[in-house]
């Protein structure tokens, strides 16, 4: 493309005399010459597009050869009726993105990304298409790209507060809170729904703000009611100094449901549900979530009988399968989902979970080796790598790892905090040090790594900040025995230091 755009400018300069014979050239001729060069370059910014409309072209062309055997028969009837359409309707937007409705509803949620994509070029002023891709690539833990389709959705259509209740909740996700802050405050000027508020407690807390914190969920209403609103609360007190109240509060609290709010473009996907197969699918997530695992297998026994390939039905048995205890017929499922479905690579990381559990680890470093081939983007893959490489002392081989785990995820504190410990180990001290800190950066209730600091600052002699450390992991919660077990290696420590002083 470049040469053509060469091309143009040549012709466009090769009309210019470089001297004083260019006076002679009439005008008749001068005008001749340019609209020559304006058709010429008409002519090429239609090529051009008609190259860009054909790689579209080609590209929902083959999201219609996409197979779809595994589904139930009426979502694959449902997609053969789609992908029909389109083949004489390739450029119509609304039939691309119903169809990669269609895929995400369905599970084939690569398939919908693309969709999305293909009909946010075609209809670049329609909010939906951009709006449901950046749902996905946040479901999909694609964040970065996910605020940035957000963005572009918001462009579209400023003035839909769940968008920005959406963005704001994949930024708090993310860790950058002041901005989830704002987007929860715009939320609330464009919408009545209490996530708002909600959402700027959440931010707030994360900001070290727990007054403010309080002062929002005393705006919640009936909400305020919800478990995980009085989880927030009883964490905001702790932070408050009131410990005695926020661990009361705490320690009677059962486990709780996700807060949703509304979101009615987002939901009239479900519009397009061939049947109720994908809703009972998220019921069984609830339901394994909350402990139910009796209620759960059963609904996922059902699906199994309408559906014996489905793939997210088969890993959700195996998960619940394994949390009851029965962990031959979790493997064989997984064994099952694998010869199945080879480059689905949610079984392998599952299996090697599985496996390493149960001190199989050369296998399971086999399947994560396989699942990172798949997608070498799988930041969780590198992170359960290099924990079995942990296990076994090889903090170097570790450390790459969460090296790389960290270049594709630079917001999570657990990867600073095992990076941290694996210098530990290969007595790099200030590094560890300073990877706590970035950790607590991250997050600043991280408990392994306020404790993994006070270690670090001991052995730096660095006492102050040591029993900073300390007291940060006290203030967040940390375990009584815990808090006496690193005193006792702190001492340790100290008379080791006195000793060789002596010496």
């Amino acid at each position: 493309m470049r040469f053509a755009f060469g091309k143009v400018n040549n012709l466009i300069i090769q009309i210019r005399k470089p001297n004083s014979e260019s006076q002679l050239v009439s005008v008749s001729q001068r005008r001749a010459r340019r609209v020559h060069a304006s058709v010429c370059l008409v002519v090429f910014i239609s090529l051009l597009l008609a190259s860009c409309g054909n790689d579209i072209e080609s590209r929902v062309l083959a999201l219609t050869e996409v197979v779809t055997s595994e589904a139930h028969e009426n979502v694959q009837q449902k997609v053969a009726e789609y992908h029909e359409l389109i083949r004489s309707n390739p450029f119509d937007a609304k039939l691309v993105g119903d169809l990669g409705v269609i895929y995400e509803l369905h599970g084939f949620g690569k398939e919908a990304l693309v969709a999305y994509e293909l009909s946010s070029l075609l209809a670049p002023e329609e909010f939906r298409w951009s709006y449901y891709r950046a749902i996905l690539l946040a479901a999909r833990f694609d964040r970065e790209q996910a605020i940035e389709v957000f963005d572009e959705a918001i462009a579209k259509r400023p003035s839909y507060g769940p968008a920005w209740i959406q963005k704001g909740k994949v930024l708090l996700d993310s860790g950058r809170h002041s901005e989830a802050l704002t987007c929860f405050e715009r939320a609330e000027e464009l919408t009545d729904d209490p996530y708002a508020l909600l959402g700027q407690a959440l931010a707030r807390l994360e900001l070290n703000e727990p007054s403010e914190t309080i002062a929002i969920l005393d705006q919640l209403g009936e909400l305020a009611r919800e478990v995980s609103v009085q989880r927030l609360r009883g964490t905001a007190l702790v932070r408050l100094g009131e410990t005695e109240a926020g661990s009361r509060l705490l320690s009677n609290l059962p486990p709780g449901e996700t807060i949703f709010w509304n979101d009615p473009i987002a939901e009239e996907k479900w519009q397009h549900a061939v049947d109720h197969f994908n809703a009972r699918l998220v019921q069984a997530v609830r339901l394994i979530r909350n402990q139910d695992y009796q209620s759960a297998l059963s609904i996922l026994a059902d699906l199994r009988a309408e559906s014996p390939k489905n793939k997210h039905v088969l890993h959700l048995l195996s998960s619940v399968y394994e949390l009851r205890g029965n962990n031959s017929e979790a493997l064989k499922i997984l064994e099952e989902g694998i010869e199945l479905y080879p480059d689905f690579y949610v079984f392998r990381t599952a299996i090697a979970s599985f496996l390493s559990a149960r001190g199989n680890a050369d296998e399971a470093q086999r399947q994560l080796d396989t699942a990172i081939e798949i997608d070498p983007k799988l930041h969780w893959a590198y992170v359960q790598k290099a924990r079995l490489l942990m296990e076994q002392k090889k903090w170097l081989e570790a450390s790459h790892l969460l090296d790389q785990a960290i270049g594709l995820r630079n917001d999570d504190a657990d990867l600073y905090t095992h990076l941290g410990i694996c210098m530990s180990f290969m007595d790099r001290w200030p590094e560890a040090a300073s990877l706590f800190r970035v950790a607590l950066s991250i997050d600043s209730r991280h408990v392994p790594s306020y404790i993994n600091l006070a270690r670090a600052e001991t052995i730096l002699n660095n006492e102050d900040e040591a029993l900073r450390a300390l007291e940060g992991a006290k203030t967040f919660g940390a375990d009584p025995n815990l808090i006496a077990s690193i005193e006792r290696q702190r001492e340790r420590i100290k008379e080791m230091r006195i000793t060789k002083v002596e010496r």
